[in-house]
Parts: C-alpha cells; sequence; structure tokens
C-alpha cells in the first residue's frame, strides 16, 4: 500500500512538470451503483497515456444486472466505500506519433478500494435452516487489485472527449463477504455478478473535458 502512495506522490508532481495534455471527467455507469467516478488522463504523445481515477460509492444496494435467485440469508447490505485508480493505457494505432479522432486503446489500473458493508443476516437453526430472527452483522477493508480496460476513445470537438468499454477487475479479499460473494459491490470495481462468466465487469463511458491543449 505504501509503494502505491509513493508512486502517486512522485507521479503527479513529475506529470505537471512535464506539460502533459490533461484532461478531466465523470465516467458514468458507476452511477447506477450510486458511485462517482472522476475520470482524468495525462497524455504527451498521442501512442500512450497515464491514467488517474477517484471516486466514492454512496451506501449502494446494487448486486450487479444478473441477479441470481439464490437466498444466502442476507438483507438489506449496503457497500460504501472510497476507491483510487492509477494505471496507463496505450492507442496501437497511434503509437507512430499520428494523433486520430477516433481510436482504439487498452489500458491497466491499479485499484485501491476500501470499503464498509452492513447488512441483517438470518441465524441458523440447529437443524442449519434458517430462523426468522435477524442480526446486524458488518465488514470493512482495504485491497488493491489489478484491472484491465478495453474500448475506443473520440474527439468529439476540440476540447470534448468520448471513452467508451469496460473494465474488467481481479478482486482478491478477504473472505469476508456478506452473504454470497457474487452479491457483494467492490467500489472501484462494480459486482461479480455483472457477469456471470467474467465476474467483476464494469461499463466505462467518460465524457472529459481537456484542461490544457
Amino acid at each position: 500500500m505504501r509503494l502505491f502512495f509513493l508512486s502517486l506522490f512522485f507521479l503527479i508532481p513529475a506529470i505537471s512538470q512535464a506539460q502533459w495534455k490533461t484532461s478531466a471527467g465523470i465516467n458514468i455507469p458507476p452511477v447506477i451503483a450510486r458511485s462517482a467516478e472522476i475520470s482524468s488522463e495525462f497524455r504527451r504523445h498521442p501512442g500512450y497515456s497515464l491514467n488517474l481515477n477517484f471516486g466514492h460509492t454512496f451506501g449502494t444496494g446494487h448486486t450487479g444486472l444478473i441477479n441470481y435467485k439464490v437466498y444466502d440469508g442476507v438483507s438489506q447490505r449496503r457497500t460504501s466505500g472510497t476507491f483510487l485508480k492509477a494505471g496507463a493505457r496505450l492507442y496501437p494505432a497511434s503509437i507512430s506519433g499520428k494523433q486520430k479522432n477516433n481510436r482504439f486503446f487498452l489500458g491497466a489500473f491499479l485499484v485501491l478500494s476500501k470499503y464498509r458493508q452492513t447488512a441483517l443476516q438470518q441465524k441458523l437453526s440447529e437443524n442449519f435452516e434458517f430462523s426468522d430472527t435477524y442480526m446486524p452483522v458488518s465488514q470493512k477493508g482495504m485491497v488493491l487489485f489489478p484491472a484491465a480496460t478495453i474500448g475506443f476513445q473520440h474527439n468529439l470537438a476540440r476540447f470534448l472527449i468520448l471513452d467508451w468499454g469496460f473494465q474488467k477487475s481481479f478482486v482478491i479479499r478477504e473472505n469476508n463477504y456478506l452473504g454470497r460473494r457474487e452479491r457483494n459491490y467492490q467500489p472501484g470495481a462494480g459486482s461479480a455478478q455483472s457477469d456471470p462468466f467474467i465476474g467483476y465487469l464494469q461499463g466505462i463511458v467518460a465524457l472529459r473535458y481537456q484542461l490544457s491543449d
């Protein structure tokens, strides 16, 4: 964790001194899960960029676009937390240095996710059946995990940029989930129930304004 924060400490001043082109905006899909995410990109060559995103999840009960009808004895599950993403992108068609208005990209992030979850959990009887008694439960922690991105970038106007694509996260955390792992939302990654085969999959639809030319 310390190495992650130290890298950011040295990265941000280096970017500002190198006079990279900077753009910032909002990634829209996380709003579905009551999450706000600020997206930023720093670039001085058309073929690559550095990316820094941050955001917060506000007590979401989101379990993904697909809702498995398997009851796990947990209800009123809510997740809050803050996340930070630091990574880079590669634009293969622009490696030669030619600027294009529509470009395909591949990228990677390291995501630092701090989470706090609360819920009501049914007690099990001696016959291992759910009773009518509920008890409050909670979990909290912090996890660092990698993520990969893929998508397209479009220059809509001189200072307006649109990104769209997907982020696939590889979340590895302590076994402190409330109920089924798939139904636990992870700030910065989404829900493992978003896709039954791929797992943590989150959309990218970021509209950004270029702050420097």
